[in-house]
């Protein structure tokens, strides 16, 4: 038979008898903590993930359509050895 020892002393039965049912309902309890952790996490997940969704939607009818017009300058910077060549062109 099996026998538990707690403290040196040997437990009988009655020691299994409370430990079974003791560790069973532990781990139902632990079961379902583990189940409710991975919800929130899971929720929290998808409240982003929509959230993110919904603000790239939000971006791209902002900018759908528009077209961004103006004037730009072309600024040439010499190389080091083309500093005389660049004053050349620049007084023609």
């Amino acid at each position: 038979m099996l026998e538990a020892s707690v403290s040196g002393r040997k437990q009988g039965w009655l020691a299994w008898l409370i430990l079974i049912p003791a560790l069973a309902a532990a781990m139902v309890v632990g079961f379902f903590v583990l189940v409710v952790i991975v919800g929130v996490v899971v929720f929290a997940a998808a409240v982003l993930l929509a959230r993110l969704w919904w603000l790239r939607r939000k971006m791209r009818k902002a900018t759908a359509g528009q077209v961004l017009e103006g004037e730009y300058v072309v600024i040439r910077v010499p190389a080091a050895g083309d500093r005389g060549a660049a004053r050349d062109k620049d007084t023609r």
